[in-house]
């Protein structure tokens, strides 16, 4: 009988302990998961809102204008610089001055490609490079032509009326009058509000578009000048340029 409730008691006292072993594994798992959530928790970043950079409006720049944007004139832009004998045909020499001096004076902006325009309209193409290596003379017959070394006799144009650099253009007094709206037709002069006429002395004088219908450039008393309206008696001595005015 004593060995029966002494097993008796043995086995309540395995029990007992094996209950207290159980509830403390239970709570240190409990506690072991509320530290890991608190840990996780802890170190979570809030997320951000990704924010969109705000767009830039693309702007467009202006466009460059097309066209010649400045009429040289060549009768007055030879002042100053030394003309010299230069070949028409064998035995046929005359007074020239140089195309690239001009250029070079006048501070020409050139393309590859040069127009020389005939007083009739023809035109003829040349690189530039070549056609800086003539000269232009304002003597003899089918004046102005272009002469020299570098030109073919055979293949001038005859009375150069305007040599056509893109940018900027030349323009010779081959007649006596000449109608300004004609020049600016013939070489598709940029558009603009008004144009200043500049001569060589820098005095400039600015003409309204609608007034370039009665504006010319003309000989007068040995000079090639500027014949426009709104000035005293009409006339603007040694006319260098015209260009969109400021």
């Amino acid at each position: 009988m004593k060995k029966t409730l002494a097993l008796l008691f043995a086995l309540v006292m395995v029990l007992t302990l094996f209950a207290c072993s159980a509830q403390e594994t239970t709570e240190a798992t409990e506690t072991a998961e509320e530290a890991t959530e608190e840990v996780v928790e802890a170190t979570e970043e809030p997320v951000e809102e990704a924010t969109e950079a705000p767009t830039e409006e693309a702007t467009e720049e202006p466009a460059t204008a097309e066209g010649v944007q400045r009429i040289i004139v060549w009768n007055n832009a030879i002042d100053g610089l030394t003309a010299s004998d230069q070949v028409r045909y064998e035995g046929d020499l005359r007074s020239a001055y140089s195309i690239q001096e001009v250029y070079d004076k006048c501070g020409i902006q050139g393309n590859e490609d040069v127009q020389v325009i005939g007083s009739d309209g023809y035109v003829a193409e040349e690189a530039l490079s070549d056609i800086l290596q003539k000269y232009l003379t304002l003597e003899g017959d089918n004046a102005p032509i272009i002469v020299g070394d570098a030109q073919d006799p055979d293949w001038a144009v005859w009375e150069v009326a305007y040599i056509n650099f893109g940018t900027d253009a030349i323009m010779t007094s081959y007649v006596d009058k000449i109608s300004v709206s004609d020049v600016f037709d013939a070489l598709g002069m940029v558009d603009a509000d008004s144009y200043d006429f500049i001569c060589t002395d820098d005095y400039t004088f600015n003409v309204a578009a609608e007034d370039i219908g009665d504006c010319y450039i003309s000989w007068i008393e040995d000079r090639v000048d500027a014949e426009v309206p709104g000035i005293g008696d009409y006339t603007l001595y040694n006319i260098l340029y015209i260009q969109p005015g400021a």
